[in-house]
Parts: structure tokens; C-alpha cells; sequence
């Protein structure tokens, strides 16, 4: 069974943790409580945990100081951090430390506590697979440390030492490989499961191109994006021919992936670097082309600073319980201001995101109501990987919210109500998702989303059965118009096409609907 130590400050918390679930269920047991780190350091050096759950803040040593000190003494036990939402950025300084998840206090319940040991369990076996009796990293545990080389902020020496004395530090590289998923539009609609399975092609056309080039590399897992990111980490390459090499890698996948996934990767690759003290700035190195990606930056353009917008989630639950609509508002103004104005990264986002998804669950769950905003807008953003991307979202996010509560995006069927509205006045044209989305004041996505839910159809079924319906008056007037010049007049492209949806939505072709009117 796993062996657990949890530690907290307050009472409650460490009897309600113990409590919470069946632990001999789980595989684990608890060794060990504290009310602080020193306390939770000293029970460490005796009961020898598997995993520690530990608050983030705590009297005489904190949560942080525990797991950084413990990731150099004891680097092959687990962390579960225990932090409130106004500590959540001190829980992004957490990943430094290779922490397995963080649990939400507010938000702790039985399930979410069993995912989290869940995962910790996995973790750990991973970590204990990798160490000798001797208390040393043997060979098996090498990939490990090379994937958790953006995760370890801190690069030690250990993990310098034994990539060095293996020969892997003489002279090496990381590439990563980004790319934007493709939206929705009036023909084609796309969801998570459609996301996963274009991310596993491209994993899969990477992987069968890269042993062409290089003899040997190893996956590194990014601190952020890792939905639309692959990275690696190359050892053994000549700084002489290094350029060439990589355009033609680029040049082989993206002619690999215009076949199979239809994605448009761009490599961004690191100089080559030599020597242990160089790993740091390697790794620096290819987070800074990534920033400038998701940023669609200039690298030199860059000034990296923190997405300081902690405070806004607080203020945004309390509008929510509130009902203030006025108040949601200005959280999610504040929002859209910090990320249009600081140059942040991809990782920021991403738990900004998880900020955001507690906070409105948390506001909507206290009033009762079911956060619909986190199955139909936070189930993609995982595969977010620009920065005008993330605004849609907040966009997005904003108007399923205030929907709830008849504010902006339109009260109930609003935002359904302005497509239908636009659809009718615009029947004789062309008509792109984007242009209904923009007569509503929302995004491509969320209006697809949106009108699909509220009408039970999707809005390029509405749209042709709407021509369809004005094609049927236009025959029953008696026109002249050949059936061609009807389908010109209504927008579409050619009369095989018109032909097709009509048979689609009547049951049979234009043409003989037009029969059948002459004889009545």
C-alpha cells in the first residue's frame, strides 16, 4: 500500500482528509499528520512517505519550502499541494518542484481526492521504478528526468551530473513542434475527442519522421500547451550542419502532417549547447521561442512578465453569488486587459484557466445553479495554443456565463435569437459563421456551441433549411428561373450542391418539387 503523510494547519482539514475516503480502498494508508513543515520534514526522515499532501501554507516551514527541500533530499516522493483560490498563485510556483496536482480546499471532495492519489500513485511507482537500492538514479529512470526538464525550474546538479556522465550534455538541443488546432465552421464542427484524436495523428506522424534524423531523442513535457505542443530534447549533434538539419525535418513533417492531420506544425529549435552549465539556458532558450509563438511575437520583441490577475477570481465568485452582472463584467475586462497587454506564457494561461473554472464553479454551485460554462467551453481549452485563442475563450467564457443571467451575449435564447434574425435578413447571400458570430457579438465557436444547444439543430442545418424554405416560394411563385439561377440567387456555389441539400431537407430534389407544384 502507498504510504501517505498529510499535513495542515488546521484541524479540520487534516480529520476531514482522513475521513474523506476509504484509504484501504484507495491502496494507501496514512503514516502521518503535521500542523507544519518541520514537523511533516521530521516524520519524512522516519516513516519514508510515498506521497505527501500538504497545505501550501503553513507556520515554520510552508508547503513550498517542504516539497523544494524534498525534491533534492527525497526526490522520489509525490506532492499533492492544498491551496485556496487567493493562494493560487503561489501554487504555480509549485510545478518547479514536479508536483503531481494541487487540490483546491474549496472544491475538495471524495472523487477529486481519489484522482489526485490517483495520479500520485502513478507517479510514484514511476519515480520508486527509476531508483537504485543505493538511493542513485539507474539507467531506466533517464527518460524520466530528460522529460521533466521544463518541469524542474531549478535544474539541480544531480540531474546535471547524471545526464553529463552519460555523454548526453556534450552537445545537444531541444525542438518543439507547435501548431493551432483547426476551428469550427457552418460545415464542420470540433470537439475534444476530435482535438485528442488530430493531437495523437501528429504525435504519431513526429515520431515516425525524427528517427530518420537523429539517432536518438527523448520527450520533454512543457510546463504549458502540452495539447498542442511536442518537445524534445536531442543529444550527440553537430552545430555545423545543425540549421540545415532542422529545416529539413520542419520541411518533412509538414509535408507528413498536410497529408494525415491536415495541421500546419512549425519547429522552433534551440541552438546547439555544450556542457552541464548550458542546460539551463537551453531550456530558457526554447520557452522564450514558445512565449514568442503563442504571443505570434517577434522573440526580440518580448518582455516576459506575470499574468498578475490572482485577485480577479476571488471578486468574480463573489459577483456570481451575488448575481452581478456588473461585477462579471469587470473580472472578465480585467482579464482580457492583462492578456492582450502582458507578455505572458502559454503555462500562465493555463492556470489562469483553472482559476477561472473554480471560481465560476464554485459562484454557480452556491446559488444553485449547474455550470454549464465548463462543458461547453472549458472541454478544448486544453488545446489552446495562441494567444488570440485564449481571448476567444475568455470571450466565449464571459457570454455562457452572463447567459445564465441574462446579461450581455443576450438573456435566454439572445444569442440563438440574433443568428435566426441575421439568417432571415441575409437569406439571398453567402452566409459564414463568422459573419452570424459577429452580428451576435460572440465567437465562431461559442455561437456553433450556443445555437446547436438552444435550437436542438445546428446552425448550417437552420441556414438550409431556411434557403430551402426560400427556394420552395420562389418556385411557387411561378418564377421563371431555371433551377440553377435559384441556387445562384441564394448563395450557393452550384446546383449539384443546392440540389443535395434540398433532397436533404425535402425528400426529394428541387426539380421535382417544381413538378409537383405545376400539376397542383
Amino acid at each position: 500500500m502507498y504510504r501517505v503523510l498529510v499535513a495542515d494547519d488546521e484541524p479540520i482539514i487534516l480529520s476531514g482528509i482522513r475521513h474523506l475516503i476509504n484509504w484501504e480502498n484507495a491502496d494507501a494508508e496514512i503514516v502521518g499528520t503535521a500542523t507544519n513543515g518541520e514537523e511533516a520534514y521530521k516524520i519524512i526522515e522516519t516513516e519514508h512517505p510515498d506521497i505527501v499532501i500538504t497545505d501550501i501554507r503553513m507556520p515554520v516551514v510552508d508547503g513550498l519550502a517542504l516539497a523544494g527541500r524534498c525534491s533534492e533530499e527525497y526526490p522520489e516522493i509525490v506532492f499533492i499541494i492544498l491551496t485556496s483560490l487567493a493562494e493560487f498563485s503561489l501554487a504555480k510556483e509549485a510545478i518547479r518542484y514536479g508536483i503531481s496536482d494541487y487540490l483546491l480546499k474549496t472544491e475538495l471532495d471524495e472523487r477529486k481526492l481519489l484522482d489526485a492519489l490517483g495520479k500520485a500513485e502513478e507517479e510514484s511507482k514511476r519515480r520508486r521504478g527509476g531508483i537504485s537500492q543505493g538511493g542513485r538514479y539507474d539507467e531506466n529512470h533517464m527518460s524520466s528526468i530528460i522529460s521533466n526538464l521544463l518541469i524542474m525550474r531549478d535544474i539541480t546538479q544531480d540531474t546535471r551530473t547524471f545526464l553529463s556522465d552519460r555523454g548526453l550534455l556534450s552537445s545537444y538541443a531541444f525542438i518543439a513542434f507547435a501548431f493551432s488546432y483547426p476551428q469550427s465552421s457552418l460545415d464542420t464542427q470540433w470537439n475534444r475527442d476530435d482535438y485528442k484524436k488530430l493531437h495523437d495523428w501528429e504525435k504519431d506522424v513526429i515520431l515516425k519522421v525524427l528517427p530518420s534524423f537523429f539517432h536518438s531523442f527523448w520527450p520533454v513535457v512543457p510546463v504549458g500547451g502540452k495539447e498542442g505542443i511536442f518537445m524534445y530534447f536531442i543529444p550527440s549533434l553537430s552545430s555545423d550542419t545543425w540549421q540545415a538539419v532542422v529545416q529539413r525535418v520542419e520541411s518533412r513533417i509538414v509535408s507528413a502532417s498536410s497529408m494525415v492531420t491536415g495541421l500546419k506544425p512549425m519547429l522552433l529549435a534551440t541552438e546547439v549547447m555544450t556542457g552541464r552549465e548550458s542546460l539551463r539556458n537551453a531550456r530558457d532558450s526554447i520557452e522564450h521561442k514558445l512565449m514568442a509563438y503563442y504571443l505570434d511575437k517577434d522573440e526580440s520583441d518580448l518582455s516576459p512578465a506575470q499574468l498578475d490577475v490572482d485577485t480577479v477570481f476571488p471578486k468574480l465568485e463573489s459577483a456570481i453569488k451575488e448575481k452581478d452582472s456588473v461585477g462579471m463584467r469587470a473580472c472578465f475586462s480585467i482579464l482580457r486587459v492583462a492578456l492582450k497587454d502582458t507578455d505572458h506564457s502559454l503555462g500562465q494561461f493555463e492556470f489562469a484557466v483553472s482559476a477561472l473554472c473554480s471560481a465560476i464553479s464554485s459562484g454557480l454551485a452556491a446559488i444553485g445553479l449547474k455550470n454549464e460554462c465548463s462543458q461547453e467551453i472549458f472541454e478544448t481549452a486544453d488545446f489552446i495554443t495562441k494567444r488570440q485563442e485564449a481571448l476567444s475563450f475568455i470571450d466565449d467564457a464571459e457570454n455562457s456565463l452572463l447567459m445564465l443571467f441574462g446579461g450581455k451575449g443576450g438573456a435566454g435564447n439572445g444569442v440563438a435569437d440574433r443568428a435566426r434574425e441575421y439568417v432571415m435578413t441575409h437569406i439571398m447571400e453567402r452566409i459564414s459563421l463568422s459573419d452570424v458570430a459577429d452580428y451576435a457579438c460572440v465567437s465562431p465557436s461559442y455561437m456553433s456551441k450556443s445555437f446547436k444547444r438552444i435550437m436542438g439543430i445546428s446552425l448550417v442545418d437552420y441556414i438550409n433549411k431556411m434557403k430551402v424554405e426560400k427556394a420552395k416560394e420562389m418556385i411557387q411563385e411561378g418564377r421563371e428561373d431555371r433551377i440553377a439561377d435559384i441556387a445562384l440567387a441564394l448563395g450557393f456555389n452550384n446546383i449539384y450542391y443546392f440540389s443535395k441539400v434540398f433532397r436533404k431537407v425535402e425528400g426529394i430534389p428541387p426539380s421535382e418539387y417544381g413538378k409537383i407544384i405545376s400539376s397542383d
